[in-house]
């Protein structure tokens, strides 16, 4: 919750990409995310998946809840 601040994706994806390189499951989690809805990126199934797989791979739970999704539509 932003508590009051106004949403920018555009601002998100640039921090969850930072965090993320650095290995951190949580952001790879939410930057997957932001891949597969489109916000703040062109929407993008492959990148999706490829960081739900990163955090996947440390044990991310949400992560392992997404990529299963990704698996059962085809993306």
């Amino acid at each position: 919750n932003g508590q009051g601040a106004k949403q920018d994706y555009f601002k998100a994806v640039e921090w969850y990409s930072k965090a993320a390189e650095q290995g951190n499951a949580d952001a790879q989690c939410s930057l997957g995310g932001c891949f597969m809805s489109g916000r703040g990126v062109k929407q993008d199934y492959v990148q999706a998946f490829e960081w739900f797989l990163k955090a996947v791979e440390q044990g991310n739970a949400d992560a392992q809840y997404n990529l299963a999704f990704c698996y059962q539509h085809g993306r």
